[in-house]
């Protein structure tokens, strides 16, 4: 067991050594590992790691494998952060990792004040989340290593963004399977006002960053956003499903749309919706607000005849992980099922997946199904994913969670 001294914190941190069962091999064109070690991949480790500790990974045949963040109760046991054995994850090591995330994201001039500063894997961060909503941020910490460190990090998040304060919004599902407690409030620097204004392709937005779901505002369909109201035309009818924050409406609001329907079961998101259809001018436009559970609702509206020009789906997440795929993809099919059922002659089907249990070969398999027992003629014009500031891993497909497609429908 090696001692190692982080030069950031006080005292000494312990790098618990540990070995896996078999000899691996690196994938000789990136050189590059998954970052998750699975329960049965370990032979030994030391009895009572204290959960998130620093290990250095050992395989069976002795040679180097990682540095990572390791949790006995979890059936990830290892996240890797560095697999380089020179470049030991202290503070230090975050700080750069944070530095280099956030001048890409600002390289990338995206037309709003609001974006993703890190990705978890897919910035070697493996379970930090960091979100920026113009002068302040948002940071989950979905792992017992990061959690660990939250305090510096929030510290360390604040100077790379240049943001004034620091949400923790730790309140998401994916802490339980780590054995950690749902939690929010303030990590650093000043408390956001109840509302933030945010500005997205020269939109506005109200996000509330310690109430509102996921990190406030969902960023990773900026790019989604613009491509759908591109077949918005005056004199067209939107279903929007699940509708949240109404983004989606906003942006085709704002190509002429006659008319709109908000769906959400959640008084709350459209009480937000109103509010984000009032703040870009849009409150006078013929708009219905449904509330309730969006299944029923669609089958309602199937029964009564109803139509649209334009049906969006975005639900929430069906598959969290693999083993919900057999039951999601049940709940897939019926969505867009109802969705293609509704939809004018010609008209449009946007419809997205978020769940990393759906792989987008499976979500597409999924939709032709519906599609075939909808008795609709379906062409896919578009092929849809997460923004550039949510980049898809190679080495970890699991960063692919964003999948969507805009159908025409006749």
């Amino acid at each position: 067991m090696a001692v190692i001294f982080f030069p950031r914190r006080r005292g000494k941190m312990k790098v618990f050594e540990i070995r896996l069962g078999k000899t691996l091999r690196r994938d000789g064109r990136t050189g590059s590992l998954h970052p998750w070690i699975f329960s049965g991949a370990v032979a030994s480790a030391p009895a009572g790691i204290p959960p998130g500790s620093l290990v250095k990974v050992f395989d069976a045949g002795g040679a180097f494998v990682c540095y990572g963040h390791y949790n006995g109760g979890s059936s990830i046991r290892v996240r890797a952060i560095s697999q380089n054995e020179d470049e030991i994850p202290d503070l230090d090591y975050m700080a750069a990792k944070i530095a280099r995330a956030a001048a890409f994201r600002k390289s990338l001039a995206l037309d709003s004040d609001s974006w993703r500063v890190v990705f978890s894997e897919s910035d070697g961060l493996p379970g930090l989340v960091i979100d920026k909503f113009g002068d302040f941020a948002a940071m989950q910490t979905t792992t017992a290593g990061m959690d660990n460190l939250k305090g510096e990090l929030a510290k360390i998040a604040m100077r790379e963004c240049g943001v004034r304060g620091i949400v923790e919004r730790n309140d998401c599902e994916i802490r339980k399977l780590e054995g950690l407690p749902a939690t929010k409030g303030m990590l650093a620097g000043e408390e956001p006002p109840g509302e933030l204004v945010i500005t997205e392709n020269k939109l506005k937005f109200a996000v509330n960053l310690l109430h509102g779901q996921k990190t406030g505002f969902f960023l990773d369909q900026r790019g989604n956003r613009v491509s759908l109201a591109k077949f918005a035309r005056p004199g067209m009818e939107l279903l929007d499903a699940f509708c949240f924050s109404g983004a989606f409406s906003v942006y085709c609001a704002s190509r002429g749309l006659s008319s709109l329907n908000l769906l959400d079961e959640s008084a709350d998101a459209l009480d937000l919706a109103r509010r984000n259809m009032s703040l870009n001018g849009f409150g006078g436009l013929p708009v219905e607000f449904h509330r309730g559970d969006a299944f029923s609702l669609l089958r309602k509206f199937r029964d009564s005849r109803r139509s649209f020009d334009m049906v969006l789906l975005d639900p929430p997440k069906f598959a969290p992980t693999r083993k919900d795929a057999e039951k999601a993809e049940r709940g897939y099919k019926d969505i867009n099922l109802l969705g293609m059922k509704l939809i004018r002659d010609g008209g449009i089907l946007a419809t997205f997946s978020c769940s990393s249990g759906i792989s987008r070969e499976r979500f597409r398999t999924i939709l032709e199904h519906a599609a075939r027992d909808s008795g609709r003629e379906i062409a896919i014009l578009a092929t849809l994913g997460q923004g550039a500031d949510h980049p898809v891993q190679l080495s970890f497909p699991e960063s692919e969670y964003l999948k969507g497609y805009i159908l025409r429908v006749q």
